[in-house]
């Protein structure tokens, strides 16, 4: 054997060598990842999510055709367009920081969260406490429809009176400063109405009461509409109305359901009790239109009392028997219909009636689930070493004081900050609030979005021109 087949013989051997010393190696390494536990992500939980996802993005454009249906034919597009105008800004603000200040996990404080999924770092290979069976990117994406489809809420207040590019900056400030705080104390592992056991499962607080009371406050500092009072305004699309209700009828059982964050007994007991007190909220509503106002079986008035009782049950959609859902729609019917009655008697132009629907029936809504909570719901699919509660049915009688304080922060909280924001904006050049007279006239449609719902049916300004001279314009100024 010559010289080189000597030192490649040797070279075979010492791979050999190598060979055997490395497999105890590999065994250990072997032996080591099988002994990793395996990732607690479900499978089922994951795609039911998505799909509640999907369906709560489906609300966003079902708001807006149920606003522009609502609002006069001039004022119809710019309400279109906000809803997805506002979904392009929180969702770039939840991306960039919001989800983190309102669900991070470590975050030593009660009342914010810290910068640790900032940019939504981290959220692809972790999980969050309150959703610990799907990843952390997932329930980012859940989180951040409700995010975006509730400034949206907001808009039907100042309809036809607010500027569209001030609209998306208060937007994202309010988003940063109003619902990302309520959503951690509400909500995160470590938030201070979380952790005294605050009832609220859909965002009772969260959603409805940080717009409804956002727009109260929208209606008194922005003033009336140039003709408040001197006419009736119509209802320009029943058909936009009924669209978008189905709509928002639809995602808002992905909306409860998504809320219990996994496939089980909890999301089918939300959406069936959202369901209850949505249908029976539209009957009540419907016949109170027939009753009170001399109406017909207003369509109008169905699908306005629907989103109602929707709204009223959102607090405790996963956490009362699904029969409780009637008594939920009926009150939240009632209420909201009465509240706008009291608005025109005090003259509080909100133009769409958000206040009653969605401030009245948060607060409404988290009372009664203070009330009608019962151990039998709020304890089904949690483990067993996790700290529930109940409501006055099952004799919890500190429950409905909880929910009363949380009512009152929220309230204030939403309020004062909606005023501070909408007077910095003001000040800033090229950002004031409200549009013009003239523009007012004419439409939002024409003056801030260039584009009309109906560009070959002529809009008819002629009465409110006439009602404008006869009188000076009312306005409030920030």
């Amino acid at each position: 054997m010559g010289a080189f087949g000597v030192q490649v013989l040797l070279l075979l051997l010492a791979a050999s060598a190598l060979a055997a010393d490395s497999l105890p190696a590999a065994s250990a390494q072997n032996a080591t990842l099988a002994a990793i536990p395996a990732s607690p992500v479900d499978t089922g939980d994951v795609a039911w999510l998505l799909f509640c996802t999907c369906a709560v993005f489906v609300m966003i454009p079902g708001l807006g055709l149920f606003y522009a249906g609502l609002a006069e034919s001039k004022n119809s597009m710019i309400l279109l367009h906000t809803c997805m105008l506002l979904f392009s800004v929180v969702a770039i603000q939840w991306s960039m920081f919001g989800y983190s200040l309102a669900f991070s996990d470590t975050s030593p404080s009660m009342l914010l969260g810290n910068f640790e999924f900032a940019a939504l770092l981290n959220t692809m290979n972790s999980q969050n406490k309150v959703a610990p069976t799907v990843p952390n990117s997932l329930w980012a994406l859940y989180q951040m429809m409700a995010a975006c489809i509730t400034p949206s809420l907001w808009i039907g207040a100042t309809a036809g009176r607010m500027r569209l590019l001030p609209t998306m900056v208060f937007a994202f400030f309010w988003t940063t400063l109003v619902y990302d705080p309520v959503a951690y104390a509400v909500y995160a592992h470590n938030g201070w109405l979380h952790n005294m056991n605050l009832l609220d499962y859909a965002g009772g607080t969260l959603v409805h009461m940080t717009a409804g009371f956002t727009a109260l406050v929208l209606a008194l500092i922005m003033g009336r509409r140039v003709d408040y009072g001197e006419r009736e305004y119509e209802n320009h699309n029943p058909v936009f109305v009924y669209i978008g209700t189905g709509l928002i009828w639809f995602g808002w059982m992905g909306f409860d359901g998504g809320c219990a964050a996994a496939s089980n007994s909890r999301a089918v007991n939300a959406a069936l009790t959202n369901n209850l007190a949505g249908a029976i909220a539209g009957l009540v509503w419907m016949g109170l239109d027939t009753l009170v106002n001399k109406k017909r079986f207003s369509l109008i008035g169905y699908c306005t009392g629907a989103i109602a009782g929707m709204a009223t049950m959102t607090a405790g959609s996963g956490l009362v028997q699904p029969g409780f859902g009637l008594v939920f729609g009926v009150l939240g019917a009632v209420a909201g219909f009465y509240t706008i009655k009291l608005m025109h008697y005090l003259r509080i132009d909100d133009s769409l009636d958000v206040t009653a629907v969605h401030a009245v029936g948060g607060c409404l809504g988290l009372l009664l689930t203070g009330i009608f909570a019962q151990y039998s719901v709020t304890a089904a699919d949690i483990p067993l070493d996790v700290k529930v509660t109940a409501g006055w049915v099952d004799r919890v009688w500190n429950q409905v004081p909880i929910q009363l304080l949380a009512i009152v922060v929220v309230a204030a909280w939403s309020m004062a900050w909606t005023a501070i924001l909408l007077t910095l904006i003001n000040l800033i050049p090229g950002l004031q609030l409200r549009v013009s007279r003239e523009d007012e006239i004419r439409g939002l449609d024409e003056s801030e979005v260039g584009e009309q719902a109906y560009p070959y049916v002529p809009v008819s300004t002629a009465l409110v021109e006439k009602i404008v001279a006869s009188k000076p314009v009312e306005r409030i100024d920030v």
